[in-house]
């Protein structure tokens, strides 16, 4: 049992070793022992605090470094431009770099994601009609064989337009248009499968 938890131990990160060391009070002795061990092949509690505590400190930085970038690109600067601002002496020049090219990254996907072009227009058109006739068809397909309305397939429904709609424009619900016509094609899809219901009626197995 001891053995088995040392080598348990054994494979916990710092980090992880010491918060189990700080939150040890209700382990069983073993538990306690094979701690210790563990704590003082890797030096003793003294250097895992220190290593500990510079850990914390670094993803502090990252956090902080992170934040700046983000205000920064936020306010128009360019990646060179945040390269050269923010400095750091707890993260190599390479991290900072690593930080704002992922900020910058982010960014640049969400402003693509809300930019209203051309093929956003197409696309939601395109996908709306194609994912509303689909969707209406299965509604009202349902309603048929069912006799009932089972309006929480309508989320299906919502589900299949913003499916077809984010295929055909590679654009999220964060885009107006994407939003609007994804309501749009809900609603095309609820009138055709009531449509479609009022032309054909029940065919339920009573029938």
């Amino acid at each position: 049992m001891l053995d088995e938890l040392i080598e348990r131990y054994s494979k916990y990160s710092d980090s992880e070793l010491m918060n189990v060391y700080l939150n040890s009070n209700g382990y069983t002795e073993d538990a306690k022992k094979a701690l210790e061990t563990v704590v003082e092949e890797r030096g003793g509690f003294s250097a895992l605090k220190e290593r500990y505590y510079k850990l914390v400190e670094k993803e502090e930085e990252k956090r902080r470094v992170h934040h700046e970038a983000n205000q920064l690109y936020k306010k128009g600067n360019t990646k060179n431009d945040i390269n050269s601002i923010i400095h750091s002496e707890i993260l190599s020049r390479e991290e900072v770099q690593e930080i704002t090219d992922l900020v910058s990254s982010r960014i640049e996907a969400e402003k693509k994601d809300v930019e209203i072009k051309a093929s956003t227009y197409i696309g939601s058109i395109l996908g709306g009609i194609l994912g509303g006739t689909i969707g209406g068809i299965l509604w009202g397909l349902q309603m048929i064989y069912s006799g009932h309305i089972f309006y929480l397939f309508a989320v299906g429904l919502v589900i299949i337009s913003y499916g077809f709609i984010k295929f055909f424009t590679k654009q999220s619900k964060n885009n107006i248009v994407v939003l609007i016509l994804t309501v749009a094609s809900v609603f095309y899809a609820l009138i055709l499968g009531f449509y479609i219901y009022e032309l054909f009626g029940y065919r339920g197995p009573d029938r």
